[in-house]
């Protein structure tokens, strides 16, 4: 039986400066700028992400409790 080759397509998001999400919090995310620096502070301003990477932040930053 001869062999089937797999193409594998992999998805290149683009990635953003920190910033220039935060000015499009409410567009992108649904959520405030005071959400998204809540939820980003850690992360590095001068790094550039996809919006997927920081839409999984968001939403595990949302999940925790408070005072934890």
């Amino acid at each position: 039986m001869p062999e089937k080759k797999v193409t594998e397509t992999v998805s290149q998001e683009t990635k953003f400066k920190l910033s220039k999400l935060r000015e499009n919090a409410r567009a992108l995310f649904d959520v405030s700028t005071s959400t998204f620096d809540g939820a980003t502070c850690s992360l590095g301003d001068d790094k550039e992400y996809t919006k997927t990477e920081v839409k999984n932040i968001i939403d595990k930053w949302l999940k925790k409790e408070a005072g934890k």
